[in-house]
């Protein structure tokens, strides 16, 4: 029986498998990684006497159901199955596409995090995926698992029993670009029969991109720009190579870290050096008030918090890569040039 061997193949390998930490953080992502997304599509095969029973246009059905494949960002061939029905998703970014994308109803199970998207069932968001629990993923018996992060394969692969056991397990990198968050859209959409939606998808973004480069024009003087992940005393920003840095450059404005790489540890020495016009945290969290950053010592000579203009934008919207980034993109135009933006 196909779930007795899943399970036994699993129950080998699940306190190793357990340690692994396989959870997506949202607020700190990698570099821009090729997305790899393996399918596994059973082939037909058939005796010549049976090949000969079979009407010529049956055979002809399978051919074609058999020959979809994809190339992902990594270049690696994939596999697709003609139909989709159960999905797991290990990270909000990926649940909010495969929402965008109208698959919500397929998805069976989802990490914590994925609990507050728009249109999932908190219900079944109950996977903690940094102490995976192999066995009660195998229970589940998806068609696919997506996973959010780099494609692995061997021994560091937490997912490889899953593999053995016959159960798809595809990977979709964090994304530090908008480009990058555009072709996992597209991506999603090949891979699960849903490309007109991740076509209106792909447009909004390219629309918002093209709206607020437009405006940019107009800015002559670019003011400088904090962005806070991680309030204190854990401080935590980024620099180029992620695309908050390339939202605030694309709305006219300067990162004070744009000259360092990736999502980065600061110090509040060097935002003070730094002296920005404008600071910006996406710190979001029960009993949090972003105006504690007004009151922390040696700040209140910057010119941000002297002229107040300290803002909180939507953490979701400006962590997560995903379609609401657009969302993100003008919370941000609007925190910085509010005359440009609109209010």
């Amino acid at each position: 029986m196909k779930m007795k061997k899943i399970i036994a193949l699993i129950s080998a390998a699940a306190l190793a498998l357990s340690m692994a930490a396989c959870g997506a953080d949202s607020t700190k992502e990698g570099g821009e990684i090729t997305t790899a997304d393996i399918a596994q599509l059973e082939t037909v095969t058939e005796t010549a006497e049976a090949t000969e029973a079979v009407p010529e246009e049956t055979t002809e059905a399978v051919t074609e159901a058999e020959s979809k494949t994809l190339t992902d960002r990594e270049g690696n061939l994939i596999e697709v199955p003609d139909t989709i029905n159960t999905i797991i998703s290990t990270a909000p970014s990926i649940t909010e596409i495969l929402t965008g994308l109208g698959a919500a109803d397929k998805i069976i199970a989802a990490d914590l995090y994925s609990a507050d998207v728009a249109g999932i069932d908190p219900a079944i968001c109950t996977i903690d995926f940094y102490n995976l629990n192999t066995e009660e993923l195998a229970a589940l018996a998806p068609d696919v698992i997506i996973i959010s992060g780099m494609s692995m394969t061997g021994a560091d692969d937490p997912y490889a029993a899953l593999k053995e056991a016959g159960i798809n397990v595809i990977y979709v990198p964090t994304s530090s670009s908008i480009e990058a968050i555009k072709l996992d859209i597209e991506f999603l959409a090949a891979y699960t029969g849903t490309e007109e939606n991740g076509a209106k998808l792909v447009n909004d973004i390219d629309s918002a991109v093209a709206d607020i480069s437009e405006k940019a024009k107009s800015i002559a003087e670019k003011k400088s720009v904090y962005f806070e992940i991680g309030a204190a005393p854990y401080l935590y920003s980024c620099g180029n190579d992620t695309f908050i840095n390339e939202v605030i450059s694309l709305v006219g404005a300067e990162n004070i870290y744009a000259s360092e790489s990736g999502w980065l540890s600061n110090s509040e020495e060097s935002v003070i050096a730094a002296d920005p016009d404008v600071i910006i945290t996406n710190v979001m969290y029960d009993g949090y008030d972003f105006n504690e950053i007004k009151t922390r010592a040696g700040w209140e000579n910057i010119k941000a918090v002297k002229n107040g203009a300290v803002y909180q934008v939507n953490a979701n919207a400006t962590s997560r890569p995903s379609q609401y980034i657009v969302d993100g993109m003008y919370q941000i135009a609007k925190a910085i040039y509010p005359e440009i933006y609109g209010e």
